[in-house]
């Protein structure tokens, strides 16, 4: 079967080594329960809360682990820790985001199976899914909702007749191609390759986060299957990143390589120097690196997992002042060998401006 590297990207942000005018971003704070708990300052409270998880040395989930074992700061000044949990039964707002730029209808086959995957091992009947496509237009292809198999399968209509941009019944013309010189072939295996397509994954970021998971609570993430970067959208990665972060969205990246040698596609898949980890990480997500399509489920477990295993913590900071600027947080496990992903910091908004952005 032919393949091509497909990059699953489960939420954004991106932090200052990548060029951004911003702070270094990941660790923020996020609902505690079902009830309501999404306080942190955006909700007027003066309280800071956190999801998080943790890995031990051998990469396993470290899901038992008491209070006394973290501690937590705020622009490097200690907090005190005033409520802690264990979380296996978290809501989850979930949206895959899929790239349609291709005109080879098998590369939407392995990207419809992809998310039928993603879907299947972590949307639950509590949780809400949602899926958008994205090449030179951002089309929503179904709304939120808990139906697992009403999202598979829109999943698969992608597919549809080979259609590679917007929905089913939409066949816009293909966009124009380029080739190389030199014979008119490039790519490993000699596939030509389109060069003007396009792949509008900054704005896609901005219409699911911004349409389906403002003033949601729960856990919030974005799932981007990508071939490559961004191409041509209207917004920015700031712009884009400001809104994952005022949202409290997670990131989560799933990087599928093929074997050297076996990549038939007509996308040239490149990305930003680790630019993807960077931007998982970010947001107290992780990157995945998966070697070949079969261990697609395998990794997808691990995220579900996660994303359903996590803790909480809060604490009301010392510094009072709701002046909107951006502040780190740190937390870390006291003990060595394990490692804390979190959200690295929030928005330090006064109440008013909060409550007029989730209207």
């Amino acid at each position: 079967m032919r393949r091509c590297i497909v990059a699953l990207v489960l939420a954004l942000a991106l932090p200052p080594a990548l060029g951004l005018d911003l702070p270094a971003f990941g660790q923020e704070k996020s609902a505690g329960n079902k009830s309501g708990q999404e306080t942190a300052l955006r909700g007027g409270v003066n309280l800071v809360s956190v999801y998080f998880t943790v890995r031990d040395g051998r990469k396993r989930l470290a899901s038992e682990l008491a209070q006394g074992k973290f501690s937590v700061s705020e622009d490097g000044r200690p907090q005190t820790i005033k409520f802690f949990a264990h979380h296996s039964d978290v809501v989850l707002n979930v949206g895959v985001l899929l790239d349609t730029g291709t005109n080879m209808s098998w590369i939407l086959t392995e990207e419809a199976q992809a998310s039928r995957l993603f879907v299947q091992h972590v949307v639950r009947p509590t949780d809400l899914g949602f899926i958008l496509s994205y090449a030179s237009r951002v089309e929503t292809v179904q709304l939120p909702t808990s139906d697992v198999a009403l999202l598979m399968e829109k999943a698969g209509t992608i597919q549809m007749e080979g259609a590679a941009i917007g929905l089913p019944g939409q066949r816009p013309s293909p966009p124009p191609r380029i080739w190389f010189p030199g014979g008119g072939t490039v790519g490993i295996n000699g596939k030509r390759i389109n060069m003007q397509r396009e792949a509008r994954l900054y704005d896609a970021i901005g219409v699911g986060t911004n349409r389906y998971l403002k003033g949601e609570v729960g856990r919030k993430a974005v799932v981007i299957v990508a071939l490559s970067g961004d191409s041509r959208s209207e917004s920015t990665m700031e712009e884009a990143l400001r809104s994952l972060l005022e949202n409290d969205v997670i990131a989560y990246v799933i990087q599928i390589y093929d074997a050297p040698g076996r990549d038939n596609c007509d996308v040239l898949h490149i990305f930003e120097k680790d630019s993807l980890k960077k931007l998982a990480e970010a947001t107290g997500g992780r990157m995945l690196e998966v070697r070949g399509i079969d261990k697609l489920e395998a990794a997808l477990d691990e995220i579900s997992d996660e994303l359903h295993h996590q803790y909480s913590l809060g604490y009301y900071p010392e510094n009072k002042n709701l002046d909107g600027k951006f502040r780190k947080i740190q937390i870390s496990a006291r003990e060595k060998g394990y490692k804390v992903y979190a959200r690295q910091g929030y928005f330090a908004y006064p109440a008013e401006a909060n409550a007029a952005a989730k209207h």
